[in-house]
């Protein structure tokens, strides 16, 4: 049996430079009532000091800036939640991902 747990702490801010931008990308899913859904989410790779990590915008938030053009090495204030999340037969996985709420160049 695999298991998820999701869990969220405080929101944070965060002075970064963007290292790497990605694409915008739909994914259609069906909801458990038999609608369809479309996943929707934009990554960007960030670094603060010495700390690179991967941020996601997800739903409405990816869609708004699908078009935006992000600058690698100009500074930004992120704003975000990190979600760290176990799976496997013995939840024995490990992910942390932050969850980007806003963006804004300084």
């Amino acid at each position: 049996m695999i298991l998820t747990t999701l869990n969220f702490t405080e929101l944070m801010e965060k002075i970064v430079t963007i290292i790497a931008v990605g694409a915008y990308a739909e994914r259609q899913y069906q909801k458990q009532d038999g609608t369809t859904e479309y996943f929707k989410s934009r990554g960007l790779v960030m670094k603060q000091g010495g700390d690179t990590f991967y941020g996601e915008m997800t739903g409405d938030f990816a869609s708004k800036n699908r078009e935006t053009q992000f600058q690698e090495g100009v500074l930004y204030q992120v704003r975000g939640s990190w979600r760290h999340r176990t799976w496997g037969d013995n939840n024995d996985r490990h992910e942390n991902v932050f969850y980007i709420s806003d963006i804004q160049t300084l």
